[in-house]
């Protein structure tokens, strides 16, 4: 009989990570980095930022005559600018979107009253955007979620003055803005009118900058014809963020001063020109100077000069489904019905180009003046056309990357027989060269270009080409997808992201499932576990066989279990963690009639590792993943056998996984001290000391060599043997 002895836990495990590629594992939150209270801010020129952004258009429970057009959309384009490095510069899982039904009252609640003060620090700056209606009650002011209830709103509505309690006292950020466009026509209640509710505006604590969308007796418009439709106040404001407001002196920081003076007297020139009134207004006791955001045309190095003069271009176009791209930047969708208006561009040249899938691009280079209105005629006329040889060098191209022994075959993934794979990898990205050189505008040929120099391990190269594709044809989709997975191999999920939620604007790209599962990896690089989790939803929403939406989210929601202090709530999603896996290891079983029918983007899917040319590496890195993950989240709902099995399937693919070895010997530890099996004690040594021979500089190399030392007292007195033999 062997004696019930226990092998206790030696320091502390730093596994809950660590099996997917290693940054993530030590990666630190923001809410770790807590200064303490007796020291002063730390300041710097551009502060750490949080937002919480709101806009809601279409109202549960409010008739017809009182929904809203672009609320929504101006949310979304607010949150594009917050993240991009040349606006608000804030990092994208900082920015908390709530758009259409997810405004609830309990979600718009979380993120102020919860998320917003757990994170932000004496030192940054915080953003809290709102886009929707406003109104009172019984003198009180409340702003609506999409589920207000106009009978119930003291009871469904946010309350103002809890909003400013909130931002004055409990979210320690020195920096703080709120900006609200509440004060819209169709009033709810009947106290509800625009001097009332801006007088609730005005009551708000002033230690904070408040800027809303109108002054005293004003009603907020908006525009169908302001660029692709807009409300007049967050127009501005995004322009504003994109470095028009860098006024004198023009030094690349956009201050609230600058940021308050170009939104007022830009939403009041427009409204004038169309026989309106409205006064954008700011309250509160602020610093001027405070920085909200980074304007690149006044850096070092930049042709722009500060754009203090501005004029608005007018653009008109001959066809339908043109997407209209600004130096490079998508503005939106062009239609023969309505020319867009686009005020606020600096004065000077601007390139202004309209693309439409199978037509050659339009470009013009415009000169705006200040001051004045300028026409852009944009002509969609003739078909994309590509030079036989282009098209031929393209086509035999084609033929190698995509032949059974390419790893980028979409419709045949099962492991293969690989020979020469390499050299075939070379012959088709030098013909693809061939192509772009008979047609330099041939933008499926850089598309493929960048496919083969990635699985190449040729980073760099690939991502030139991709962009270089998309610079071609900016509407295709495929193109920014890989681009962003190369971002993310290259461990630039910032700049991924932002590709991707650019993309999400082009035709049809909503729908698509790998765009929101390619966000979900990108957002579980950055340890952002909730808006992983919100991504791979979208993209099983449209796909539910979508497998790596499946891993990612997993993986997410074991991370979110693992930092959850509520036992019954942590168990439940380690449960569906496990479902998750056992999803996705499922879809991934290529010996099943499902794997053969599979589109898989290996590209971006790193697991483990940062490079997988090599088709069977990549299927046995991917099943390496998914077993792991059940080994992990059985063993935490409690049932080791199965996680003991899983991970010993995890090590039949990837058999020198270090942090493998290493949860298969927490199993066998883990089974010993619950059934006290000299079996499990001898296993859980003989995996510690795999791991440590694998690689001895991991963490858990520190943690293995104590069980081992552990396991070699406690085997004579547990009454079996010597655990190096299982005698």
């Amino acid at each position: 009989m062997c004696r019930s002895l226990r092998l206790l836990l030696v320091g502390t495990l730093a596994v809950a990570a660590a099996w997917l590629p290693a940054r993530a594992a030590a990666q630190a939150t923001e809410r770790d980095l807590v200064l303490s209270k007796s020291r002063p801010p730390e300041r710097r020129d551009v502060p750490r930022g949080y937002a919480v952004i709101v806009g809601v258009a279409s109202y549960a429970h409010l008739d017809a005559s009182k929904q809203l057009r672009f609320p929504e959309s101006d949310a979304e384009a607010m949150y594009r600018v917050l993240i991009d490095h040349a606006g608000g510069a804030f990092p994208a899982e900082n920015v908390h979107l709530l758009v259409g039904r997810d405004a609830t009252l309990a979600n718009v609640t979380r993120e102020i009253e919860e998320w917003l003060p757990s994170v932000a620090q004496p030192s940054d700056r915080v953003v809290v955007y709102f886009a929707g209606h406003g109104f009172l009650q019984d003198g009180k002011g409340y702003l609506a979620p999409w589920d207000v209830q106009p009978d119930r709103l003291a009871e469904t509505a946010y309350p103002m003055a809890r909003l400013g309690e909130v931002l004055a006292t409990r979210v320690k950020a020195e920096w703080k803005v709120l900006l609200a466009d509440a004060c819209h026509s169709g009033a709810i209640t009947g106290e509800t009118t625009t001097p009332a509710l801006e007088a609730q505006f005005g009551a708000l604590p002033r230690s904070f900058l408040t800027l809303t969308a109108t002054s005293d007796r004003e009603q907020s418009f908006e525009d169908q014809g302001l660029s692709t439709g807009f409300g007049l106040f967050t127009y501005f404001l995004v322009q504003a963020f994109r470095g028009n407001a860098d006024s004198d002196p023009c030094d690349g920081r956009i201050t609230a001063d600058e940021l308050v003076t170009f939104v007022r007297s830009g939403v009041r020139r427009y409204a004038r020109q169309r026989q309106l009134t409205q006064t954008p207004t700011a309250r509160g006791d602020f610093e001027p100077d405070m920085v909200l955001g980074v304007g690149t045309g006044c850096l070092p190095g930049a042709d722009a000069q500060a754009p203090s003069l501005l004029g608005t271009a007018i653009i008109e176009v001959n066809t339908d489904d043109v997407d209209l791209y600004i130096d490079g930047r998508l503005v939106g969708r062009l239609s023969r019905e309505t020319p867009l208006v686009v005020p606020s561009l600096s004065s000077g040249l601007h390139e202004f180009r309209g693309v439409k899938a199978g037509y050659e691009p339009d470009r013009k280079d415009v000169m705006i003046a200040p001051g004045q209105e300028v026409a852009v005629s944009i002509r969609i006329r003739y078909p994309r056309q590509v030079s036989t040889p282009g098209l031929e060098a393209d086509a035999e191209g084609q033929r190698l990357l995509y032949a059974r022994r390419s790893s980028l075959s979409l419709l045949n993934l099962a492991p293969v027989e690989r020979k020469q794979s390499e050299a075939d990898l070379r012959r088709a990205a030098a013909l693809f060269e061939r192509a772009l050189v008979a047609d330099p505008s041939f933008a499926l040929a850089a598309y493929h270009l960048g496919q083969a120099r990635h699985l190449l391990r040729e980073g760099d190269a690939a991502a030139r080409a991709f962009r270089t594709s998309i610079a071609l044809d900016p509407s295709a989709l495929d193109p920014r997808l890989q681009y962003a997975g190369v971002l993310i191999e290259q461990g630039d999920a910032d700049e991924a992201i932002r590709q991707l939620t650019e993309a999400r604007r082009l035709k049809d790209a909503d729908s698509s499932d790998d765009l929101h599962a390619m966000l979900a990896r990108a957002f579980w690089e950055k340890g952002a576990w909730e808006p992983a989790v919100a991504s791979a939803d979208l993209a099983l929403l449209w796909r539910p066989s979508n497998a790596q939406a499946h891993l990612w989210k997993a993986d997410a929601l074991r991370h979110l279990a693992a930092a959850d202090s509520d036992p019954g709530r942590q168990r439940a999603r380690y449960a569906v963690a496990r479902d998750e896996y056992r999803a996705f290891v499922e879809l991934t079983n290529f010996s099943s009639g499902l794997g053969a029918r599979l589109a898989f983007h290996f590209v971006g899917l790193g697991v483990g590792r940062r490079a997988h040319a090599d088709r069977q590496a990549a299927y046995d890195s991917l099943r390496s993943a998914g077993f792991l993950g059940l080994c992990l989240t059985e063993q935490k709902v409690g049932n080791p056998l199965r996680a003991r099995q899983y991970c010993q399937r995890a090590l039949r693919h990837t058999p020198d996984d270090p942090i493998a070895l290493f949860l298969l010997g927490n199993v066998n530890r883990d089974l010993f001290n619950a059934r006290q099996c000299c079996d499990c004690l001898t296993a859980a040594r003989a995996s510690y000391v795999r791991m440590v021979a694998v690689n001895p500089r991991l963490d858990e190399a520190s943690h293995a060599r104590d069980y081992i030392a552990q396991i070699d007292d406690i085997a004579p007195r547990a009454g079996c043997g010597t655990a190096r033999t299982g005698r």
